[in-house]
């Protein structure tokens, strides 16, 4: 079916193009059609466009609102998977890491337990082969890679009242942006409106754009040795303009992050 009867359909009370759905969803086209090719999200492929009932979108919508029991995280449940899990981003297998990734927060598992528990170990451990020069380079780069796109597919989206607005960037020279984007994923799963910017950031720009959008808290990771001193700088500049900031360190966790941002947000409601 195609044309006009195509244009019948869609236009019917009954029915919607995706694009229509994923608005009334208030999601984007791509998070909808990722719903519809794992099956979250009912629809028929018509004249080379897919076409979701109402009925189905009523309930995707109902079972998003509903608020479900959350499981304690088992640390054991993780360890189940981490060989797993470290073997397919070894060996480049997106598909593996995005399905257990998906399987541990089905069952209950918050993020930022799933990144600290299998993500993070395992680069650390792919990072540790590189150095021993047991994997080459490029292993290495396609891991991260991997881990970024899948943590991008998981970004938590929470209802309700934020406890403020975030900015997370690392500052020029510091060109890895899976640590951002890890602490952008815990931030948001804690109910920040996060301002993902990414690696790479000049300081005069992230000093800007917080002044500019009203930052209510600044997040700095650093890996690169040779940037810390200018995100220390960077972070004095934004607390000297009253922007509560916050500097990743070695040593330092996710787990560190979400604490500290609810204690600076705390302070700046007092």
């Amino acid at each position: 079916m195609s044309g006009p009867a195509y244009s019948r359909l869609v236009g019917s009370t009954d029915a919607l193009d995706l694009q229509a759905a994923a608005d009334e969803l208030g999601v984007h086209y791509q998070t909808a059609y990722r719903w519809v090719r794992v099956g979250r999200l009912d629809a028929r492929m018509i004249g080379g466009r897919y076409v979701v009932e109402r009925d189905d979108l009523a309930a995707l919508d109902k079972a998003r609102r509903t608020p479900t029991a959350r499981t304690a995280p088992s640390a054991a449940r993780l360890d189940r998977s981490a060989d797993r899990f470290h073997d397919a981003l070894v060996n480049g297998d997106e598909k593996t890491v995005g399905k257990l990734t998906r399987k541990l927060v089905d069952e209950g598992s918050a993020m930022i337990d799933v990144i600290c528990g299998l993500f993070v170990p395992s680069l650390r451990r792919i990072g540790q082969a590189w150095h021993d020069g047991q994997l080459a380079i490029s292993t290495e780069h396609r891991a991260s890679a991997i881990g970024e796109r899948v943590l991008g597919e998981f970004m938590p989206n929470p209802r309700g009242r934020r406890r403020g607005t975030a900015m997370v960037a690392a500052l020029s020279g510091d060109r890895h942006s899976l640590p951002t984007t890890m602490a952008a994923v815990v931030l948001r799963e804690d109910n920040w409106h996060v301002h993902h910017l990414g690696s790479d950031m000049p300081a005069d720009d992230i000093v800007d754009f917080c002044a500019v959008h009203d930052i209510t808290l600044a997040a700095i990771t650093v890996t690169m040795p040779d940037t810390a001193d200018l995100a220390n700088a960077t972070a004095d500049r934004l607390r000297a303009a009253r922007t509560p900031t916050l500097v990743g360190e070695p040593g330092r966790t996710l787990g560190d992050l979400v604490e500290q941002a609810r204690h600076a947000a705390s302070a700046n409601r007092r």
